[in-house]
Formats: C-alpha cells, structure tokens, sequence
C-alpha cells in the first residue's frame, strides 16, 4: 500500500488530520457563500422521457397545446442534445442533474447502466444540482415514473428532501402538482415517460406513441396550471422541460445513434426566459446548433440536457456544481 506521508510522525499526522477535520464542520461560512444572490426565484425542471421534436410538429398546437405554450412564451430549440455516448434514459437523466457527460475518462458520472441495479452506484465525490441547492438552504423534491431512478435517492438522499418514484403516471402527477402548489419547493424535479413506453411497445411516432405524447402534454398541463393559479408562483417560478432522447419512427429502441434518438428539446419558460427566443440565437457566442450532427465535447456546443442542471442553478441565484464538466460557467442565456 502506497504511503501518503512517509516523512511524517504519526503524531503529526494525526494533529494534522484533526485540524482539517475541525476545519471541515459546518459552521455557516460554506452556506453562506451558496446563498442566492436573488431571493424567491424556483425551478421546475420536467424531462418527458422519449420526447421527439417531431411529435410535436406532427400533432401541431392543437393537440400539444401546452408544450406549445411553453415555446411559444419561453426561450427554445428543438435541436438540442443528449449525452455524446448514450441516448438512454439512466445516463441521460443522471447527465441533466450532474452536469456531466458520461463516461468516466470524459471526467463524467459514469452511470452507463440503464437498469435499477443496487450494487452500483455514483462516486460519492459527485455533485448533482440538488447537493448546490441543499447546500444553500433550499428546499428539493424528485418525482419520477421508473424505480430505477432509486440510484439519486442513494446518492443524494440528504440532499432530496421528497423522493417519489410511482409508476402510474396519474397519480404522480398528482402528487407532484399538490406538492407543487402546497410545499412551493425552490426545486423540483418531475419525470414523464409516457412516449418512451409507447415507443418501446408500438414503435417511435406510431399512433400510440403520438397518442403518448398527448396524454404528456396533459400532464405538463396540470403542472401549468398550478402556476397559472398562483401569483407567487408565476412571478418566481421558471420551467426547463426538456428529454433524455427521442425515438426513431418504426423502431422500438432508441439505442441507434441517429438523428431522430439524438436530437432532443430544450425549452425554458416564466420570468426569467425571453418570450420566442432562439437560445442558438440569444448564445450564437458560446453555443452552435449542430444542424444534424452529432458532435463530442470538444470544440463548439450545442445546447445539451446536461445543460439543465447548471442553468437550474443560474436561474435560483446559485453557483455551478463544482464537480460538473457541462454549463459549468452558466453562460447559458434565456432573455
């Protein structure tokens, strides 16, 4: 075994060992350098798992009116992206609240499973937005609609203050909209994946996957309502809805790393977001719409949904996760 500190006296090490120890104990000063430089600002970040840019095209405001709503109001593209590696869900959403890429020698999370597997976990010197956000006093909340997503409460449980993982899709967005409108959490974070089970049982932009995202728009709907209904809450309230990866047409996986798998949206909406803004248009300095490509991570970026968790961040006031390699200087603009 290596050691750390051959020319040191036990003695000394151990002093040495006790002062960085004592050092460490909260006493206030690490809060107070992550409270928010703006008061009252909140975050509902909503990932609709399987979500093709095309879907919405396809059904058109009519049938999509709120999703719709939220491009229309807010700040967007339709040409975002997924994590470089993998356009699944696990990696993909672990990406959007870490702010990192994946694999492990990119400097990423490393969660390439796509499962709920107990044994593994994330490295306990990662960050996600939710330790920032804890850190400075804030309040979190998690509801997602697939179990494998036990991982974040692993990770970070002192750092979720509500996590509910429920399978019917119903209930979930019921409970996550009267969490909404009584607790006001600084931070929410809610997952749909109603268009990924349709996609996976009939196929990318079959009737039933259409239908799927329907019923999502719905969803977001209820969410929207909260809001509508609340006048704190629509002065102080920002929404980033974006995916974890779209769903090719005919095919019932999204594992291809194809246009239609790889290109996600991206939108953010309330107060702190321009009205019919182009985020490729309000960034042109420091992102590039990558027309079909599919770029890696060096040189000029899209606009990825690993960007949400350091926006999230930005819009509450906060820093950068520190730990994170995406967004990380928050140069993301929304107005």
């Amino acid at each position: 075994m290596r050691r750390l500190f051959p020319l040191v006296s036990v003695g000394v090490f151990i002093a040495v060992v006790l002062v960085v120890a004592l050092t460490a104990l909260p006493d206030g000063a690490d809060r107070e350098e992550r409270e928010p430089s703006q008061v009252d600002r909140k975050v509902l970040a909503i990932s609709i798992d399987g979500l093709n840019p095309d879907a919405l095209a396809r059904l058109g405001q009519a049938k999509t009116p709120n999703i719709h709503r939220l491009v229309d109001e807010g700040a967007s593209t339709l040409n975002a992206r997924t994590a470089y590696e993998k356009n699944i869900t696990l990696p993909n959403h672990t990406g959007m609240v870490t702010g990192d890429p994946i694999d492990l020698d990119d400097g990423g999370h490393g969660v390439t499973w796509n499962v709920g597997d107990p044994s593994r976990s994330i490295a306990a010197t990662e960050d996600s937005v939710f330790t920032v956000a804890h850190d400075a006093g804030l309040s979190t909340g998690v509801f997602v609609t697939k179990q494998k997503f036990e991982l974040w409460q692993r990770a970070w449980e002192d750092d979720i203050d509500l996590f509910a993982a429920v399978d019917d899709h119903d209930r979930l967005v019921s409970e996550a909209a009267k969490d909404l409108a009584a607790e006001q959490r600084d931070l929410t974070f809610v997952h749909l994946s109603l268009p990924d089970v349709a996609g996976h049982a009939s196929g990318g932009m079959s009737p039933e996957y259409l239908s799927a995202v329907e019923e999502s728009d719905v969803q977001v709907g209820r969410l929207l309502d909260v809001i509508d209904a609340d006048p704190g809450l629509e002065k102080e309230l920002d929404v980033i809805l974006t995916a974890d990866h779209g769903f090719r047409a005919g095919i019932t996986n999204h594992s291809e790393k194809v246009y239609e798998n790889y290109r996600i949206p991206f939108i953010v909406w309330g107060p702190d977001a321009g009205a019919g803004e182009d985020l490729y248009r309000l960034n042109a300095d420091d992102y590039r719409d990558p027309g079909k490509g599919r770029p890696g991570y060096e040189g000029p970026q899209p606009v990825r949904n690993a960007d949400l968790g350091n926006l999230a961040l930005d819009l509450l006031g906060l820093g950068p996760i520190e730990t994170s390699d995406i967004g990380k200087e928050q140069t993301l603009d929304v107005k």
